[in-house]
């Protein structure tokens, strides 16, 4: 957390939430959730799974999730997979939707993969008859 009226310049790398409050310049990477509060201005770029604005963020996301609520500026580069704004929320800029992971059919060894092959194939040819 930067606390209201407090500047920090530079990169942050953590594996927590990160609450801003006051002024951060930099970059910022987490594993979780950055959180930019009605009095926070960030400048930089920023990685994490959810952001939320409320003050003023200017610089590139990378997220799973964006939100900016009523009083929230997002200005510059988006790449997120869902995109909320609440009316009032503003952003200006270019975004890219991330696309969703879709699950994916793997057979743990491959006999298994053969009799499936080969289970397919009879169905079809079952049905051909």
């Amino acid at each position: 957390m930067v606390a209201a009226g407090t500047t920090l310049t530079g990169d942050v790398e953590l594996n927590d939430d990160f609450h801003l409050d006051g002024v951060m310049k930099g970059n910022l990477i987490s594993k979780n959730d950055l959180i930019v509060s009605t009095s926070g201005r960030f400048t930089g770029d920023v990685k994490a799974k959810r952001v939320l604005v409320s003050g003023i963020l200017d610089g590139k996301v990378d997220a799973d999730r964006l939100e900016i609520v009523a009083s929230g500026q997002v200005s510059g580069e988006i790449k997120v997979r869902e995109l909320v704004i609440e009316s009032g929320g503003q952003f200006v800029g270019a975004s890219q939707v991330k696309k969703h992971d879709t699950p994916r059919l793997t057979f743990v060894n491959e006999d298994a993969a053969k009799t499936q092959e080969t289970q397919d194939s009879s169905a079809t040819e079952n049905r051909a008859s």
